[in-house]
C-alpha cells in the first residue's frame, strides 16, 4: 500500500494537482490540513484528509485511523496535540491507542524520527510560505514485511527515509 501524505499547502493549487499527477501509483492520498482548499476540490482528486486549523478548511474530520497488514497509521494536522512545543502529547496518544504511525502537519518542517516504537511522519509543507519551507511531501509504502517512508521536495530532491523490516 503506498499512501502519499502532504500537508500545509495553503490554496496551492498547483503543487497538490502537480504531485497527484507525479504519484498516480498511489493507493490513497492524505492531505494533512491547511489545504484551505475546497473538499470538493481534493474530493475530485482523490485526496481524502483532516481538518487543520485555518478557518477555510474542508469539512473533514479532526482526525482519521487507517489499519493496513495489522499497522495503525493515524492522521491528524497536529495543533490540537501542541506539536510546535514538542511531540510528547502525541507520543502518549500514540502509545495508549496502540498506534505504529503518527501522520501530521502543522509545524511546516519536515520531521522523520521513530520513538518508543512510534514512526512520527510531517511530511513538512507543501506551499512555499516560510522561507524555511521546501514544498516537501511523504511517501509511506506499507507491505507484510516493509515499512518505507521518503519525504521529497516537489525538484525531487530526498529529504529524509525511513525503512524498517516487519
Amino acid at each position: 500500500m503506498k499512501l502519499l501524505l502532504f500537508s500545509d499547502n495553503h490554496r496551492d493549487r498547483n503543487s497538490v494537482k502537480k504531485l497527484v499527477l507525479k504519484h498516480k501509483d498511489a493507493d490513497r492520498i492524505f492531505s494533512l490540513g491547511d489545504s484551505e482548499m475546497k473538499e470538493q476540490e481534493l474530493s475530485a482528486l482523490n485526496i481524502v484528509g483532516v481538518r487543520g486549523n485555518y478557518p477555510f478548511e474542508p469539512n473533514f474530520p479532526k482526525e482519521l485511523t487507517f489499519e493496513y497488514h495489522d499497522v495503525k497509521v493515524y492522521f491528524t494536522h497536529g495543533h490540537y496535540f501542541s506539536v510546535k512545543m514538542g511531540l510528547s502529547r502525541l507520543l502518549n496518544f500514540a502509545v495508549y491507542n496502540h498506534i505504529d504511525i503518527v501522520c501530521f502537519g502543522h509545524t511546516h518542517r519536515a520531521l522523520l524520527k521513530e520513538i518508543n516504537g512510534v514512526i512520527f511522519i510531517n511530511p513538512g509543507a507543501l506551499s512555499k510560505r516560510k522561507m524555511f519551507s521546501k514544498n516537501s511531501y511523504a511517501i509511506l509504502e506499507i507491505t507484510e514485511t516493509l515499512i518505507k517512508v521518503d519525504i521529497l521536495t516537489l525538484s525531487g530532491e530526498r529529504l529524509l527515509k525511513y525503512k524498517k523490516q516487519r
